[in-house]
């Protein structure tokens, strides 16, 4: 469900052990039909799967990888046809899971990063973990079923019994790689290979750190947020791209819970500068 640039590449990777159906629209939509969805990167291929810009019902599992924004539009149209049916979400940010009440949620956390090149056409430009669990902390039979079945379709994948935790703590990472990636316009690799954004970027995590500890969560987002930004070094951040596209980003799920203090209250005013298109 929103087969944008990490949508197509998550069903290409799945498509090799299951029937995938991508659920996406306009041109996009158009070129997967008539020509297959073309996958460059560390996944290569053509890859001719079905897709439609509805849900059609009678799915084993739906995942969720709209921008968050677009959560409540994206859950009406399942409603439609929903019959139960696990629903996993990929999305950036945090409430969603709240949002997607009263479908049978899944939170998953995954760092792959993936750029749209053109309708059709998407870039898997780097390849991160990927995490579910139930919300309870449970390790159940389902999560553990579908973490093997993405294993081994090549989308290597853990079940977790934190998943909430890890979902807030890529929340703060992303406050840190999307925003500064995106005020300046560069690659997440620009981000390590710079002294003075690797500043920035602690100043803003001691920010983030704090949030998470009211929330009872005591780990640094800084070595976090350098770690993901090593393993997709070459791709542009999700935001970056919606800026450059004209598009709204999803700061107030990214940054906005964060910015409390001057440091990430000063990032979240550009950001949403920035997203005006003034």
């Amino acid at each position: 469900m929103g087969a944008g640039a990490l949508g197509s590449v998550l069903g290409a990777l799945l498509s090799n052990k299951n029937d995938v159906l991508l659920i996406t629209r306009g041109k996009h939509l158009e070129n997967i039909r008539e020509k297959g969805l073309e996958v460059r990167g560390l996944t290569s291929g053509i890859f001719h799967l079905d897709a439609l810009d509805y849900y059609p019902g009678g799915a084993d599992l739906i995942i969720f990888s709209v921008k968050a924004y677009q959560t409540e539009e994206a859950k009406k149209i399942v409603m439609r046809e929903y019959a139960g049916e696990p629903v996993i979400t990929f999305q950036n940010g945090v409430g969603i899971v709240e949002l997607l009440k009263p479908l049978d949620v899944i939170p998953g956390v995954i760092t792959h990063g993936a750029t749209l090149l053109s309708p059709g056409v998407v870039l898997h430009a780097g390849y991160g973990d990927t995490y579910i669990g139930e919300i309870s902390g449970e390790i159940s039979e389902r999560v553990v079923k579908i973490a093997e079945n993405f294993t081994e379709a090549g989308l290597r994948t853990e079940a977790v019994d934190d998943i909430m935790k890890r979902r807030w703590l890529k929340a703060g990472v992303n406050a840190i790689i999307n925003s500064l990636t995106s005020i300046l316009k560069v690659k997440n690799g620009a981000i390590i290979e710079s002294e003075n954004l690797r500043n920035i970027a602690r100043c803003m995590a001691s920010e983030i750190n704090a949030t998470l500890r009211e929330r009872g969560i005591e780990e640094d987002v800084y070595p976090l947020a350098i770690d993901v930004a090593k393993k997709t070094g070459d791709n542009k951040s999700s935001m970056l791209q919606d800026i450059e596209n004209g598009k709204k980003t999803e700061a107030d799920y990214i940054i906005k819970p964060f910015a409390r203090g001057d440091c990430m209250g000063m990032i979240y005013h550009m950001i949403k500068f920035l997203e005006s298109g003034v």
